[in-house]
C-alpha cells in the first residue's frame, strides 16, 4: 500500500496522541503568553484534533453521516470518501494552523481565517442536528469546545486592541467562504455523478 494511501486510511488512530501532545507542548511553550496570538493558534489546533476524534475515531462516523443524511447517496464511502476526509482534515485543517503557528505574523489572518471557519463549523454541526433531529458525529466538541473557544478567541483579540467588531464580521463571513472548497470537493462530483467505484 503507498504511504498516503496508508496515511488517509489511518490518520484518524493518531488523533488523541496528537491532541495530548499538542496540548501539553502549548502549556511548555505559552505558559508564558498564554493568551498571545500563537498561542490561540496552537490552541486552536488541539482543539481541532479533539474535534476530528469524535468526527473520525470515536465514535466516528461522520463520513457515513454525510452520505446518509446530506447527500442520501445509498453509499457509506460517497461522496464523502476515506481520501477526501484525510485531505480536509490534514490539508485543510492542520496545514494552514501549522503556518499561522509557525508564522504568526505572516500568517496571521490565516490563523483568523481559520478561527472564523471553526466558528461557522460548529454552527454547521449544531444545524444539521437540528434538522435531520439527529445526532452527528463532531455535535459535542462543537459545542462544548469549538463555540467557547473560539468566541472567547474573538472576544480575547478584540479586547485586546488587535481586532475590531468590523474585523471580526469579516472573519466570520471568510469562516463561511472557506467552506466553499471543502463542500465542492465532494459535491461537485455528486452533482456530475462521477462515483470513485464506477
Amino acid at each position: 500500500m503507498p504511504p498516503i494511501q496508508l496515511i488517509a486510511d489511518n490518520w484518524q488512530k493518531a488523533l488523541p496522541a496528537l491532541a495530548v501532545l499538542g496540548a501539553a507542548a502549548c502549556l511548555a511553550a505559552f505558559a508564558g503568553d498564554p493568551t498571545g496570538e500563537r498561542a490561540m493558534f496552537a490552541a486552536l489546533l488541539v482543539v481541532y484534533m479533539l474535534h476530528q476524534t469524535e468526527e473520525h475515531l470515536w465514535p466516528g462516523g461522520f463520513r457515513q453521516f454525510a452520505n446518509r443524511y446530506v447527500f442520501r447517496s445509498g453509499d457509506a464511502n460517497w461522496p464523502v470518501d476515506i481520501d477526501g476526509v484525510a485531505l480536509v482534515n490534514i490539508g485543510y485543517v492542520w496545514l494552514p494552523i501549522a503556518l499561522a503557528i509557525a508564522w504568526p505574523e505572516t500568517f496571521r489572518w490565516l490563523g483568523l481565517g481559520w478561527i472564523g471557519l471553526t466558528l461557522v463549523n460548529a454552527i454547521s454541526h449544531i444545524a444539521t442536528s437540528v434538522r435531520f433531529h439527529v445526532y452527528n458525529p463532531g455535535l459535542v466538541t462543537s459545542i462544548i469546545l469549538f463555540l467557547p473557544f473560539t468566541i472567547w478567541a474573538f472576544a480575547q483579540e478584540v479586547g485586546a486592541g488587535r481586532l475590531t467588531g468590523g474585523e471580526v464580521a469579516m472573519l466570520v463571513v471568510a469562516g463561511v467562504l472557506l467552506h466553499i472548497p471543502v463542500a465542492a470537493l465532494f459535491v461537485v462530483p455528486f452533482r456530475r455523478g462521477h462515483h470513485a467505484a464506477a
